[in-house]
């Protein structure tokens, strides 16, 4: 109970010990919580100013990815990616970072997965990646991926242009590594030495010019064994211009082809080094030599020309003039070295009385005088001299500024023309006064001129002619036709081919005759003329052509009179031919001792009929020949003839002539040869009538010489045949070739006339000519010349001869005929 009591007793105690301690220790609390508050809220502050600036670089951060198109995904453990920044619009990418997670709905499938797989392996293994997407909308993204402490970084960046770029870049990279390749191959295949050197100045590409002017092989041989093209002070030269001026141009020459050439040279320094170009110019400096020479020679050659030459310079200065120029003006060297303008030298000339005085005001005449200078083209005047003559003046403008002058005295060109315009003006008249029409046609067909005889042929009207139409419209024009003509074409229209058509080989003039509808007929002729143009001219022959129907139709007659002949001599010679054949043969049969001795008188008649008969036979025979000659048929047998034997034929043919009339013949064949090719029968027909026909004019007791021999160039034998008779006059040497004609006077007998006519036909017949000549002491030379050779004719076709004389061939064979004395 004590203790109770005393533990009552201090229970107030106690609890207001309590108390004070808790009151201490609230105290206590209180001061530290006041303490702590308020270091809390310097701390809160701090954090918030901290949190501030966070924010304002966080909003910083976001506004700079924002604006450098870029999309930031940054991932924490397993949370969902935060999504910062975007990428612009033609990205193709959604701009809802919900959307834009879900990889699969703006990228391909594949592309999708391999971009989500690269994501988790970065997320769980931390393994780095980089890759280009291509969005659905054909887009390049790159995609790159890192860790930064415990996050995950995935940044997607659009490269906007890159893949257009990287293929214009490889668009540009081939185009240029090919005009690299095509530049190379141009200067390997260019005619000029090309070469690169490397920044020591070593050559490392030369062309194939190069190491073909150097003489180096292949270039690569060229390269590796350093032959250079140029000598070496020449390289010295180049490397020090190329180093301070980074360029050299110049010319050099050097050694091509065991031959030296002067080279165009050009370096220029690059970024790697030089490069070189090297052009062949000895042909240019060779031109330019030339040139040079030739402009010399050319100067010249103006001072020997008759025509004036000047040039002035742009000031108008005098700087080249020609000998004519100064004597045609009569210029003195001291005005010539004075330097003269164009100005001056007009003025010049007008006081010394060449050019007449200009009465124009000075400013306009000198605005004229120097208009040649300010002129785009050749200008040209005329200027009429105090003396009289008229000159040309051609002023050519130069395009450096200047002009040439040409000063051309044209008076007696001018004073021609007026001659030739009088003369046309007389060839006119004397059109219109001609009787026949004429009409000169262009080339185009258009009629350029006509008389007035050529319209009234036609019925022509003359205002239609002045009109100048086409030879075209004459058809439908004219008021009398054309109904026949010798022309290809009918009427105008053939006409009308021979004025306009083009021969290519040249035109030939052509003629014919053209029947018009009033019964008239005309000859025309088309007669081409210089610059395509053609003259027609018509002549009225109507009358002409009359007369020779009348003459054709009598020609007609005639040679119908002469067949009839023909067919007569031809009919009555053989029918007198056959009793003539069987008279001699019975003559000749009477003669013989075996039928009986006949008395003295009756041989005498038996000669008598005998040779009557051969005599009669002989003239049978000629009339037949030249019967056959006229109506050419007659045929020649031509062989190799033996020329002595068919003169000895011809000498027994006459013996009995040359007996009774106490004649010799001397045969002289020395010079003859010995064959001829001919008709042998012929030949001792042509020889038989020459002997006998000197036998009738030989004197008595006298002697014929035969005589025969070759030509000096061999083609031609020759016969001659002279007697010491009368001789034949001049006047009639021409006659006794003609058939029928006789000429007893100083002959012993008259026969028909046909012996030297037959002849001449035979000689004429082989291609040779016969002639008559008076020899020295009198009497009569019979000349026959043959061909030593003949052609052989065709056997189809063999050669004949017409009435007149000329070669031509026969349809049939003749029968051949003999001379009686064979």
């Amino acid at each position: 109970m004590a203790q109770t009591g005393l533990i009552n007793g201090s229970a107030p105690i106690t609890a207001l010990a309590l108390i004070a301690v808790a009151l201490g220790t609230m105290m206590v609390c209180a001061v530290y919580l006041m303490k702590y508050r308020a270091a809390l809220t310097h701390e809160n502050e701090q954090l918030r100013a901290e949190l501030v600036d966070r924010s304002q670089e966080a909003n910083e951060f976001r506004a700079l990815l924002g604006a450098s198109d870029q999309r930031l995904l940054v991932y924490r453990d397993s949370e969902i990616p935060r999504v910062f920044g975007e990428l612009p619009k033609e990205a193709g990418s959604p701009r809802s970072p919900q959307r834009f997670l879900e990889f699969s709905g703006w990228l391909p499938i594949e592309v999708a997965g391999d971009l989500a797989a690269a994501i988790e392996n970065l997320r769980n293994n931390a393994v780095s990646f980089a890759i280009s997407l291509d969005t659905r909308s054909n887009e390049l993204i790159e995609v790159t991926g890192r860790t930064h402490g415990g996050l995950a970084l995935v940044r997607f960046t659009h490269t906007a242009g890159l893949r257009a770029k990287l293929k214009r870049a490889g668009s540009e990279l081939t185009e240029a590594l090919g005009t690299i390749d095509t530049m190379q191959a141009l200067l390997d295949t260019a005619p000029l030495p090309a070469w690169l050197r490397d920044r020591e100045g070593k050559l490392y590409w030369v062309n194939q010019a190069f190491s073909k002017a150097v003489d180096g092989g292949s270039p690569d041989e060229t390269v590796e064994n350093g032959t250079e093209f140029l000598a070496e002070n020449d390289r010295r030269e180049v490397a020090s211009a190329v180093s301070q001026y980074g360029l050299y141009a110049g010319k050099l020459s050097t050694v091509v082809d065991a031959d030296r050439h002067i080279f165009d040279v050009t370096e220029l320094a690059g970024q790697l080094g030089t490069a070189g170009l090297a052009i062949d110019v000895s042909e240019t400096e060779n031109i330019r030599r030339e040139l040079r020479q030739t402009i010399d020679s050319q100067s010249e050659t103006l001072d020997k020309l008759g025509t004036a030459v000047a040039r002035f310079d742009p000031e108008t200065r005098l700087v080249y003039y020609n000998a004519a120029f100064k004597n045609l003006f009569e210029l003195t060297d001291t005005f010539l070295q004075s330097d003269p303008d164009h100005v001056a030298f007009l003025d010049h000339l007008r006081h010394a009385g060449v050019l007449p005085t200009e009465t124009a005001f000075p400013s306009q005449r000198r605005k004229e005088d120097l208009a040649a200078y300010s002129a785009t083209d050749p200008t040209e005047t005329m200027w009429h001299l105090s003396s009289g003559r008229t000159l040309r003046v051609v002023a050519t403008p130069h395009p450096q500024g200047g002009a040439t002058f040409v000063f051309e005295d044209i008076t007696e060109r001018l004073k021609l023309e007026m001659e030739i315009k009088t003369v046309a003006r007389l060839q006119r008249e004397t059109l219109d006064y001609l009787g026949e029409g004429v009409a000169v046609f262009g080339g185009d067909g258009r009629l350029q001129l006509s008389n007035p005889i050529f319209g009234e042929m036609f019925e022509f009207d003359a205002a239609f002619l002045k009109s100048k139409p086409r030879i075209q419209t004459f058809e439908d024009t004219a008021g009398v036709r054309i109904e026949d003509g010798t022309f290809d074409g009918t009427g105008w229209k053939g006409l009308s081919v021979l004025v306009t058509s083009i021969d290519e080989n040249g035109r030939n003039s052509e003629n014919g005759e053209v029947r018009l509808s009033n019964g008239m007929t005309l000859a025309y002729k088309a007669v081409p003329l210089p610059a395509a143009q053609t003259m027609l001219t018509f002549s009225d022959v109507s009358d002409a052509r009359a007369a020779e129907r009348m003459l054709r139709e009598k020609n007609d007659a005639l040679e119908e009179a002469n067949r009839i002949k023909y067919d007569f001599v031809s009919f009555m010679s053989y029918e007198l031919r056959s009793p003539l054949t069987t008279v001699i043969g019975f003559s000749q049969l009477l003669a013989e001792p075996e039928l009986g001795t006949l008395n003295e008188r009756q041989s005498d008649y038996l000669d008598h009929i005998t040779s009557s008969t051969r005599s009669l036979l002989a003239m049978v025979n000629d009339t037949l020949d030249l019967a056959t000659i006229d109506a050419g048929i007659m045929e020649l047998e031509v062989s190799h003839v033996d020329i002595a034997a068919r003169v000895e034929n011809a000498v027994e043919g006459v013996q009995e002539r040359l007996h009774e009339n106490q004649l010799r013949v001397e045969v002289d064949l020395t010079k003859s040869g010995d064959v001829l090719e001919a008709d042998g029968a012929r030949l001792t027909q042509i020889l038989y009538n020459l002997l006998s026909n000197a036998t009738n004019f030989a004197p008595q007791g006298s002697e014929i010489e035969l005589k025969a021999w070759k030509s000096e160039t061999g083609s031609e034998v020759c016969f001659a045949v002279t007697d010491r008779g009368p001789g034949i006059p001049a006047d009639q040497v021409d006659r006794i070739f003609e058939r029928f004609e006789t000429n007893a006077e100083g002959g012993r007998s008259s026969g028909p006339g046909l012996g030297l006519s037959i002849v001449k036909s035979l000689v004429e017949l082989h291609g040779g000519e016969i002639r008559v000549e008076t020899p020295n002491g009198g009497g009569t030379r019979v000349i026959c010349a043959l061909p030593a050779s003949q052609d052989r004719p065709d056997p189809e076709h063999p050669i004949g001869s017409d009435a007149t004389g000329s070669t031509k061939e026969a349809g049939t064979k003749a029968s051949t005929y003999r001379d009686a004395a064979e």
